[in-house]
């Protein structure tokens, strides 16, 4: 039996020496910044849109109860994707290909199942994104917010195959920073009861406020727990971003991926065997800093973004009886900047629609990358096919999918539910048990790791794994 065959790493090769910053036992915050790279599309994709809208909603359906939530969702996504992206860099495999090769049973059956998931939500978010704005623009400037829906969906489907959208990067970047900073401060103008807010950090149950089942009827008759694991799919992305986001390490050229002969274009790349060396663990420990201080900042941005929209969304749209939804899911937050001075309701609606805008052409890549990530991990044809010709493929199914998904009429909410739910909890789970078994597998017992880190990533996979089969049990109607 060949290593290949048996699951066992195929190349040896020593990693690259370790720059002077991340030789350091401890990262600084400027360390952390300068590393900062994919982590920051992944946080552009939902600080500015997601958070506006799931987090203000919470917020104002269940009031400070659920910022727990966002602790637990935080922490368990980025101990799963760490173990991810940790990996890649350490091996110079994607952790899909690896899987392939290692989790018994019909081989590929298992990254094929979790690309399969990650890929049918791309229409879904797609489509959700392009209802949101949609659905505000009709309420700002009139019109049908489903022909708004449509014009922005192949609007943002031009701008990315074309590249246009570097000339309007840099001021997304710039509004984005300035809506999130308004927001934070707002949080501050709106005055909270700040030993309730304390509170809420604490796990406890939760339920809609009283005025939801009066005013928002159908919003009471959806299951709490369904809302909230919605919301914490959302949180931070899902597997539809997370396999792309692995990729985008190839860009940074981090550890066994700065050697020769690890780029997209060759056709097999295996896994470094690393020697057991004192040298090598040293660079080993090095190199995982980096991924390490992309995740941290990444989520602790959104984590902290969606603390912020949920205090906001209990303080000034509960106490409003606001509840984004419908047509009106982006309408209300303008209140939220409102409160510091009239003029930034006007900034609100350029802000929202370049936030949106900006998110809607980014997740193109995103999900090219993801897309073919997953096939190469069954495909060496699609490896060696390259990421271009994988792009045409994505674009069109995704454009038709969100055109036939706009159609149907439903708001934001409704269609991203699904994915959250299923791209954003479920998959997400299951890839991080698949990890475990991978790293076991793959890497040397002193290169895994810590017995505490699997320990955290274990415990992360079951929470997300779990919640999203609850939630989808009771999403479908199978129990109440």
């Amino acid at each position: 039996m060949s290593t290949q065959d048996a699951g066992l790493p195929a190349e040896q090769a020593r990693l690259p020496e370790v720059p002077p910053e991340l030789a350091k036992r401890r990262l600084s915050l400027g360390t952390i910044v300068k590393f900062f790279g994919p982590g920051a599309i992944i946080a552009s994709l939902t600080v500015g849109s997601g958070e506006t809208v799931l987090a203000s909603r919470m917020g104002a359906v269940f009031g400070f109860a659920v910022l727990w939530v966002v602790v637990v969702g935080a922490v368990a996504k980025a101990a799963v994707i760490y173990s991810s992206n940790r990996y890649i860099v350490l091996t110079g495999e994607h952790p899909m290909r690896g899987m392939a090769r290692v989790i018994p049973g019909p081989r590929g059956w298992f990254p094929m199942l979790i690309g399969a998931l990650a890929v049918l939500s791309f229409p879904f978010v797609a489509s959700a994104l392009a209802s949101g704005i949609g659905g505000y623009l009709n309420r700002v400037a009139g019109g049908p917010a489903i022909a708004w829906g449509l014009v922005l969906l192949v609007l943002a489907a031009a701008i990315a195959w074309f590249g246009w959208y570097a000339l309007l990067e840099r001021a997304q970047i710039a509004i984005v920073a300035l809506k999130v900073s308004l927001v934070v401060v707002a949080v501050f103008a709106a005055n909270p009861q700040w030993l309730d807010v304390l509170a809420g950090f604490v796990p406890q149950p939760f339920a809609y406020e009283p005025f939801v089942h009066v005013e928002y009827p159908d919003i009471a008759a959806e299951s709490a727990w369904v809302e909230a694991v919605v919301f914490m799919g959302g949180l931070g992305g899902g597997m539809y971003d997370y396999i792309g986001y692995a990729g985008l390490m190839r860009e940074k050229r981090w550890g066994a991926l700065g050697l020769p002969g690890r780029g997209d274009d060759v056709p097999v790349v295996e896994p470094l065997a690393l020697p057991d060396t004192d040298q090598e663990r040293r660079r080993a420990r090095g190199w995982a800093r980096a991924p390490l201080g992309d995740i941290v900042l990444s989520f602790a941005t959104m984590a902290l973004t969606a603390v912020a929209f949920i205090i906001t969304g209990k303080e000034i749209l509960g106490a409003a009886h606001n509840v984004p939804s419908g047509n009106d899911v982006l309408t209300y937050q303008g209140d939220v900047l409102g409160v510091i001075h009239p003029l930034f309701r006007y900034f609100y609606i350029v802000a929202i629609i370049m936030v949106f805008l900006g998110t809607m052409y980014a997740i193109w890549e995103v999900y090219t990358r993801t897309t073919h990530e997953s096939l190469s991990a069954v495909s060496k044809r699609v490896h060696a096919g390259g990421v271009g010709r994988t792009r045409r493929w994505v674009y069109g199914y995704v454009l038709l999918g969100g055109i036939a998904l706009i159609l149907t009429g439903g708001d934001l909410v409704k269609l991203i539910s699904p994915a959250n739910i299923v791209g954003g909890t479920v998959a997400v789970g299951a890839y991080g048990f698949g990890l475990l078994a991978l790293e076991k597998r793959v890497l040397p017992a002193s290169f895994r790791i810590s017995r505490a880190g699997r320990a955290l990533i274990w415990a992360s996979s079951l929470v997300l794994l779990g919640s999203g089969l609850i939630a989808l049990a009771q999403y479908v109607g199978l129990v109440q």
